[in-house]
């Protein structure tokens, strides 16, 4: 008997057809170009002709075309260039429970997502604990694997979006619906900012209108619950001994946002804390 061929998978995709690259500040999803090749189905054009019961011929999409529509969600989701090959498969927990237990959390949230139902997440913790890294997971198996449209938001970058449309004439609730009709929602660095009455009046609309939407919303935050732990920025403090004096000023998550949009987190949102060291930092590898 013949012993059946078994064909490797490819190197460079895995079998997936697609391979992520970095293209300026995102990273960038394209066919692979090892292994990809024109569909013999469809000769490229991306549907097929079917024949209905009363003879009628119909274009219906080709298998071919799922690939390009998750490619198409991959690259619309703006995911850092930096964490172009965050998976899942590759997060480094680093022995650590508390990332064992934000990766399970984030895996089962992407394998048990139903649109309209559940709660989003919210990863606080340190700088450099590896947040970023994780929700880019996330929204590369919500876009790549399972064809569910995401996007990724760093909140300061947000807020400049924001102004660029006052900019343009557009009004702040046609700004804000883009944001809010998001199927998934990444907002990245939550707190950050000068915290002034609009950044938390636009935050609070952002939250109120998703929590109502009932639309997933995943947050990353150096800003925790206890002050113990929460994020320290240092700010100059002036006096008549000393002059000009750094000081390091701590905020909870709470004092950060304020209680309304604090309890509405509360609401829509699992929270997850994740410690660790700053892996960013001198003698740890850049893997987060």
């Amino acid at each position: 008997m013949t012993n059946p061929i078994v064909r490797n998978k490819c190197k460079n995709c895995g079998d997936t057809k697609i391979q992520v690259i970095v293209k300026g500040r995102y990273a960038w999803a394209e066919h692979c170009e090892s292994c990809h090749a024109e569909c013999k189905k469809c000769d490229g054009v991306g549907y097929l002709f079917e024949t209905d019961e009363e003879g009628r011929e119909n274009a219906v999409p080709c298998d071919c075309s799922k690939i390009d529509f998750r490619i198409s969600l991959f690259n619309s989701a703006q995911i850092p260039g930096q964490f172009f090959d965050a998976t899942f498969e590759n997060f480094d927990v680093k022995g650590d429970p508390s990332l064992e237990e934000a990766l399970e959390t984030a895996s089962f949230f992407t394998r048990s997502y139903s649109s309209g139902k559940g709660k989003g997440l919210l990863f606080m913790g340190g700088v450099g604990v590896g947040k970023t890294r994780l929700v880019s997971s996330i929204l590369r198996d919500f876009t790549l694997n399972r064809g569910v449209p995401a996007k990724f938001k760093e909140f300061s970058s947000l807020l400049s979006e924001i102004k660029t449309g006052y900019d343009q004439g557009l009004s702040e609730s046609a700004v804000l619906e883009k944001i809010n009709t998001i199927e998934i929602l990444v907002i990245d660095e939550l707190g950050k900012g000068r915290k002034s009455d609009w950044e938390i009046t636009i935050l609070d609309s952002i939250v109120s209108n998703r929590y109502n939407m009932k639309k997933a919303t995943i947050f990353t935050t150096n800003y925790t619950d206890k002050a113990s732990t929460t994020y320290g920025e240092p700010v100059l403090i002036r006096n008549e001994k000393d002059g000009m004096k750094e000081k390091i000023k701590k905020e909870t998550l709470q004092q950060r946002v304020f209680t309304r949009i604090y309890s509405r987190l509360k609401g829509m949102c699992d929270f997850v804390e994740m410690k660790g060291p700053d892996q960013r930092y001198p003698g740890h590898e850049l893997s987060v």
